[in-house]
């Protein structure tokens, strides 16, 4: 006698149900962090689409020059001086032992901008961020 049995294949779904518990999570951070990166994209070292514009790009390149004068000139002292040469636009300087502190306003095509620039340990380490004129 032969049998015949109805077989219903079952789908084992315990593996992918709770996949949208990570996932969510994962693109809010990644929302996030792109939300926070955009808002300065030069300072975070991200001058690229989708994070900057072509006034970010501009920026980038004025701060790289910020940079090797910083690092070519060997007093802290003369680097306002020697940006104001490449036409950069020193608004404040401060020097102190090993720092220099400044306040340098760039002309970008979408207005100005300004930045704080300090340099630390005779032009080794450049930091920047972006700060209202």
């Amino acid at each position: 006698m032969q049998r015949l049995a109805l077989v219903v294949r079952r789908i084992d779904r315990s593996r992918g149900r709770y996949r949208w518990l990570w996932s969510v999570p994962a693109v809010l951070i990644l929302v996030l962090t792109a939300r926070v990166v955009s808002t300065d994209p030069v300072g975070y070292g991200v001058p690229f689409w989708p994070f900057a514009n072509g006034s970010d790009r501009v920026e980038q390149q004025v701060m790289g020059q910020v940079t090797s004068v910083a690092r070519a000139i060997n007093r802290l002292d003369a680097v306002p001086s020697a940006l104001a040469a490449e036409g950069v636009e020193v608004l404040e300087a401060r020097a102190g032992v090993g720092t220099m502190w400044m306040r340098v306003r760039l002309h970008v095509p979408d207005g100005t901008r300004c930045r704080e620039v300090t340099v630390l340990g005779d032009g080794v380490q450049v930091n920047s961020r972006r700060v209202d004129c």
